[in-house]
């Protein structure tokens, strides 16, 4: 073990995972590596993403700023912060940087490597080999001709081959064990073992695609998961197109949710394994006592709830409330931390740890979760935003047979605030609220009847944000290859 001043930091994104599934999953044996970190480490049990979805929820954790004010989001997609990004404030303050991204959003293409000495996709073979993330698919389909010639063009021999070898890897062996997460791991491991030595400490960031749609578990975690009441042909046969059961182009049974909500844990049972592969590195290079762990979702997921898959078109629990763990015993020894905090938080949190400058920007949190007389500060509300819906409408429609004229429902900017007792959820021309003792799930609206409770948290969130508007879009910000390649993932612009 080398002796440094301030911790390293492991900084990794559960992409998709959500509280209501990996919460429960701690006592029942869905993530024992998860359970194990949670067990020697804290929990954050009320932890709240400030966006429902990936770009403006890293956004938000790269800033510390809510989608408003950092201003990423399905209108503008480049990450371009006018204060210090949390790799440039560590890269400022000697740490080295590093990062691997499994989500195509995260991506040298949209800015996301600010500050990072090296910065990797999912697919990546090599860490200085000519960036690809603007024409290798997320799902390992072939870039065009003349795209992969812009990005060679000039390039040295040695860069030819790496990017070669790249592009065959993306092609032909990335996909055929799982999503990413294996791959990403090794190298992972790799670099630690080549670095983690080094007398200056080290930022890295992972992000690991699973448990995102679509859910393609190893087949030995599907038959581990899978219902006995469900026919293995089920899972081939599954349309796991989200746009269809929310446009009414399709009916989502309850047969296709119980086997989705199946392929979902097995997604989370597998990307688990990957993590313990990650824990024991740390023990072996004996590091771990030295290292902030920090497991965060950076957001959630919809399973059939309020007709609803993916992650899109609502600020309900199931895409704001995402687990949150600390493993830091030299700070963090509090099991279970209940109060409401933020996933903006932890900018300010790592910003703490390695002792960073922070930047005077007042947008930006400086709720750091970093205990304080042997307790972690919490919040007395958490605040998430919807600026701009995604898919768009036309999109949506554009991408079923049959369009239901009630999923228009949609096409309207949201934003939400908790308190421990209440949630209010603001669109233009309505507000729900519920009571979050009574009713954790969201069912029953409550407005009407506490309707002091309601304006109250109204005007607290007009006091914090202003009045509710719609997020400005630039259709420039995104090229016709990555809207082609971001719909493989899922995603329709």
């Amino acid at each position: 073990m080398t002796a440094r001043s301030h911790p390293n930091v492991l900084f990794v994104v559960l992409d998709t995972a959500r509280a209501r599934t990996v919460l429960p999953g701690l006592e029942s044996g869905l993530m024992p590596t998860v359970s194990r970190i949670a067990d020697e480490g804290t929990t954050f049990s009320d932890a709240t993403a400030t966006a429902p979805w990936t770009l403006p929820s890293h956004a938000g954790m790269f800033t510390g700023k809510y989608t408003s004010s950092h201003g990423v989001h399905a209108g503008n997609h480049r990450f371009e912060p006018d204060s210090g990004s949390l790799a440039s404030q560590l890269s400022d303050a000697g740490y080295r940087t590093a990062g691997i991204s499994g989500n195509v959003w995260i991506s040298p293409e949209f800015g996301f490597d600010d500050g990072f000495d090296e910065f990797s996709m999912k697919w990546d073979l090599f860490w200085d080999a000519p960036e690809l993330s603007s024409v290798i698919s997320d799902r390992n389909t072939t870039a065009t001709g003349d795209s992969l010639l812009s990005v060679f063009k000039g390039q040295g021999p040695v860069d030819l081959l790496k990017g070669a070898a790249t592009t065959g890897y993306a092609k032909f062996f990335a996909g055929r064990r799982d999503d990413g997460a294996r791959h990403t791991t090794s190298r992972t491991i790799n670099w630690l073992k080549e670095e983690a030595q080094k007398d200056r400490p080290f930022f890295y960031f992972l992000n690991y695609i699973e448990p995102h749609l679509p859910y393609e578990p190893p087949a030995s975690f599907i038959d581990e998961y899978l219902p006995d009441d469900i026919d293995q042909s089920r899972v081939s046969d599954l349309d796991q197109n989200p746009w269809q059961y929310v446009a009414g182009d399709q009916e989502l049974t309850k047969s296709d949710i119980k086997l989705f909500k199946a392929l979902y844990k097995a997604e989370l049972a597998y990307l688990d394994t990957q993590l313990k592969r990650l824990y024991d590195t740390l023990i072996d290079l004996d590091i771990l006592e030295e290292t902030a762990v920090i497991l965060v979702g950076d957001h959630g997921e919809n399973i059939g709830e309020y007709g609803l898959m993916d992650h899109q078109y609502c600020l309900y629990e199931t895409l704001v409330h995402v687990p949150l763990f600390v493993r830091y015993p030299e700070l963090f020894d509090e099991d279970d931390v209940t109060g409401p905090v933020e996933v903006r938080d932890l900018y300010p949190t790592i910003i703490d740890l390695a002792d960073a400058a922070a930047p005077t920007d007042p947008a930006v949190s400086t709720h750091s979760l970093v205990p304080q007389n042997g307790a972690v500060p919490t919040r007395d509300r958490a605040i998430a935003e919807y600026l701009v819906p995604q898919p768009s409408m036309d999109a949506l429609r554009e991408s079923v047979s049959s369009f239901d004229r009630a999923a228009t429902r949609f096409d309207r900017p949201l934003r939400a605030l908790k308190t421990t007792d209440w949630k209010i959820i603001e669109a233009p021309e309505k507000t729900e609220l519920y009571n979050r003792h009574e009713d954790p799930a969201e069912q029953d609206d409550v407005t009407s009847m506490n309707p002091e409770v309601s304006e109250r948290l109204r005007m607290e969130l007009r006091a914090e944000l202003g009045r509710l508007s719609r997020g400005s879009s630039n259709d420039d910000t995104i090229s016709t290859d990555s809207k082609a390649r971001l719909e493989e993932l899922g995603y329709l612009q």
